[in-house]
């Protein structure tokens, strides 16, 4: 009898051992499934956060790339030009009036800086130099995507005149309705000249056509004629930026 409640009450012990070493495995196994469940879960956020690093990474080079492209196109100059003062001739009758002054107006590749047409001489009548151009500015859009048809202004010299002169009696740089020779590049693809010679041949008729400016991609067409007063043995520069108009800068 002894034996028998001795071997229950051992039977008794190892379930209790047992249910108890189930429970604490249970618990355990719970925890650490669950630990688990949230490991994979921050695991998969992290993976997502990566991926959504890497596509603004990504983002912020293109973007950068193209900032970098239209800071190139902004800040070079399309055309440019020098004006040399050669001689001023004054009024005997009238100290300090000038009646003349000569010029020597050279224009240079803006890639390669070399000359880019023969130089010229006038004499202008004062001492004021005005230079009537054709102006044409594209939409800041195609400036900073460098557009292959319109990242850059164009300018058409028209007439060099001084302020003691009709404009109509100026000389003249480039030929009127044709694309001017710097322009006129033997590599340029065919669509580029085909579109900037629409443009110079039509010039007025688009300037006063809004819905074809559009169609063009154009935001301002129009003529302007920067002036500078000239000194006597200085050097002006006349330049044009991809999405601005003419300048003067004295040397």
């Amino acid at each position: 009898m002894k034996n028998l409640l001795t071997q229950c009450i051992v039977i008794l012990a190892l379930l209790c051992c047992g249910l108890f070493l189930v429970q604490n495995f249970s618990q355990t196994s719970r925890t650490a499934f669950q630990e688990l469940g949230e490991l994979r879960s921050e695991n998969e956020m992290l993976v997502k956060e990566n991926e959504e690093l890497g596509r603004e990474n990504q983002d912020l080079t293109q973007e950068n790339q193209r900032l970098s492209v239209a800071n190139h196109y902004l800040m070079r100059d399309f055309r440019t030009a020098r004006i040399e003062v050669l001689e001023q001739t004054e009024d005997p009758e009238v100290p300090g009036k000038i009646l003349e002054t000569k010029i020597r107006f050279t224009e240079f590749d803006p890639v390669t800086g070399a000359i880019a047409a023969k130089p010229a001489e006038f004499v202008v009548a004062g001492d004021m130099v005005y230079v009537d151009a054709l102006v044409v500015k594209f939409e800041q859009i195609f400036i900073e995507t460098a557009d292959l048809l319109r990242n850059r202004s164009l300018v058409s010299f028209q007439r060099i005149f001084g302020e003691d002169q009709a404009p109509s009696q100026g000389f003249r740089v480039d030929q009127e309705g044709r694309i001017p020779p710097v322009y006129r590049s033997s590599d340029k693809e065919e669509d580029v000249l085909a579109f900037e010679k629409e443009i110079w041949e039509n010039f007025w008729e688009i300037s006063n056509d809004r819905v074809r400016q559009k169609e063009l991609g154009i935001q301002a067409i129009h003529g302007e004629a920067p002036s500078q007063k000239l000194q006597p043995g200085r050097i002006y520069h006349l330049d044009l930026r991809a999405s601005d108009g003419l300048s003067f800068r004295v040397e």
